[in-house]
């Protein structure tokens, strides 16, 4: 069952990570860019930040999937193939 769907799983985590990390890279940029000191700034860092912790989760995901790639020899995976005996 895991052989059939870790890199599909593997991929959303990349595509997760791309997004996340561009939603928060926009957030902390608006956040500069709104004047003052308000509701509005706080509300682009908090979704910054929020953004930012998605993006650290997406990555461990990556790094998980590859790891079990790897190490149950899923040669399937060009990755897996190349980087294993």
């Amino acid at each position: 069952m895991l052989r059939a769907v870790i890199g599909d799983l593997g991929h959303f985590f990349v595509i997760l990570s791309f997004v996340s990390a561009f939603l928060s890279a926009f957030s902390y940029y608006w956040s500069t860019r709104v004047g003052g000191d308000g509701l509005k700034k706080r509300s682009w860092i908090i979704n910054g930040r929020y953004a930012f912790y998605l993006h650290g989760l997406a990555v461990l995901g990556v790094v998980t999937t590859l790891f079990i790639i790897i190490y149950r020899h899923y040669f399937e995976y060009h990755y897996a193939w190349s980087h294993s005996s």
